[in-house]
């Protein structure tokens, strides 16, 4: 009994601590940028490491779906919506890669976390760089136990609602295939 009760103690204890808090979650990844962006030459290799801080921070399935009306998500195959995650993923990363001195901070103050659900959390932030405020609200979910950002929204701007507005408006006149090859593009022209 005592054995059963012990693995179960490390067990509860390795779930906690793999489901860190959201805004540790955030303060980490932020920590990391800040001390890249202070170099002030930003190597090949020092881009790609923020294109991995992205991906190890937003969960770009979701904010890819959550660009689309369900309508035109749901009429997709399956082979489709992975094309256009994929492709989706490669445009935000490289163009936030290219705009390193946008996520440049000189202070940055966390709000405590808003929980919605068990796995669901909204973080704001805010940053302060040369004097100038920028609130930065993350919406986020677990994903396999680890926070991840499904939007951006920043001074009230939310990046999946800009996405899905634009990709409305393109597929007002185009077709899906016609909207990956757009996105497609602007992550080659953003490389």
């Amino acid at each position: 009994m005592f054995k059963k009760l012990m693995i179960l103690v490390v067990g509860l204890s390795l779930v906690a601590f793999a489901a860190e808090d959201p805004v540790a979650a955030i303060k980490k990844k932020d920590g990391e940028l800040q001390a890249l962006l202070k170099k002030s030459n930003h190597t090949a290799k020092e881009k790609e490491r923020v294109k991995d801080l992205l991906s190890d921070s937003f969960d770009f399935e979701m904010l890819a779906k959550k660009s689309l009306s369900a309508k035109d998500w749901d009429a997709q195959d399956a082979a489709s919506q992975e094309k256009f995650v994929s492709e989706f993923k490669r445009m935000v990363r490289n163009s936030s890669a290219k705009r390193l001195e946008l996520y440049r901070a000189d202070s940055t103050i966390y709000e405590p976390a808003k929980m919605k659900k068990d796995n669901e959390a909204r973080v704001v932030a805010h940053l302060w760089n040369k004097g100038k405020e920028a609130v930065l609200e993350y919406k986020m979910t677990q994903v396999n136990g680890k926070w991840m950002a499904w939007d951006l929204v920043i001074d009230d701007l939310s990046t999946a609602r800009n996405y899905k507005d634009q990709f409305s408006q393109i597929l007002k006149t185009k077709s899906f295939a016609e909207l990956i090859d757009i996105i497609s593009k602007k992550a080659d022209e953003a490389e």
